[in-house]
This record gives C-alpha cells, structure tokens and sequence, in this order.
C-alpha cells in the first residue's frame, strides 16, 4: 500500500532531500504530497512556515507522516510540537527513530544534513518508516503515554477546528 508523506527541507538539507525523495519513491513505494521546496533558494528562512504547513496537512489527514531535511533537524522540531496532535523528533541514529515511531507514534521526523551521510539516512529513515506504532501490539506504558499527550495536547494547546482524524493518540475506528 503506498503511503502519503510530505517532504520539506530548508537550503541546508535541498539536496539530501532531493536523494531521500528518489529513495521513498522507488524503495518505499511512498506517494509524495507535499514538497514545497524545489531549489535552494526556495527553502530560505522558512522552516516554521513549513513546519506549520506539514503539520495541517497531517491534522487534516492529507498524509500522516513527514520528513524534514535541514542542518541538524532541531528548528523544525521545534517548530512542529507546537501543533495540537503532532509528534515529531529530531532523529540521527536508527534505533532512536525506531523508538521515536513505537513507543511514541511520531508521525514527523527531522534529520541533518551536516549530521548524517546519506547511507546512515537511509537506514535512519528505514527504522522509523518501516516501523509503525500498532496499538494491538504496543506496551501498555506506551498508550498511556500517548493518553497523557493527548490530554497534555488539550491542557496546553487548542485543537484546531479542521482536525481531521484521531492523530494517532488511539487506533483508527474499523
């Protein structure tokens, strides 16, 4: 089954972006839906605008994972968990991503470009993509985790009205 995933990076992370695009399309069978940078220049000073923009998309249920290249994948991240619902963590080894996604059902990663090779990427990439949070099979601790996010969420952000889905804090409805 393909999956939808939105793309972004600033100037820093174009050209590793440009690379972990051609990989997720021909060895994930990803669908990209939102990639917004196309030179360099485009990804100038706009991580928090790109960040906010990924971060509706997922809230409306457009795609529910993302990828954001930059120098060290922080800003972003940063950025990002100030959305009502989302997940996301700056990853740079494999078994954090693995954990980032089972234990926690991050929907966003951020990776650096000035950090990671673009082998050691892949791999990063693949532990986080090729894992996903199944709430049949998850330790307890990590849905009453993801319960005290959501409640968290609700204390200290406001919902937007467009949400769209259950944002991973409990299973899909069948």
């Amino acid at each position: 089954m393909t999956t939808k995933i939105a793309l972004a990076c600033d100037d820093v992370g174009f050209e590793r972006k440009e690379e972990i695009q051609q990989y997720l399309i021909s060895r994930k069978d990803a669908e990209i839906i939102y990639d917004p940078v196309k030179t360099p220049e485009d990804g100038k000073n706009t991580f928090a605008r790109l960040a906010d923009e990924m971060c509706e998309l997922i809230q409306r249920d457009v795609c529910r994972l993302g990828v954001y290249i930059c120098g060290t994948g922080i800003g972003f991240t940063c950025q990002a968990n100030k959305h009502w619902g989302i997940r996301a963590v700056m990853v740079s080894n494999p078994y954090t991503a693995q954990r980032a996604r089972l234990s926690n059902n991050a929907q966003i990663i951020g990776m650096g470009a000035r950090v990671l090779g673009l082998p050691y990427m892949e791999q990063v990439l693949d532990a986080w993509y090729d894992e996903p949070f199944d709430f049949a099979t998850a330790r307890e601790d990590s849905k009453f985790n993801l319960l005290e996010a959501k409640a968290s969420d609700y204390r200290n952000l406001a919902k937007p009205d467009y949400v769209a889905w259950n944002m991973g804090f409990e299973p899909d409805e069948a």
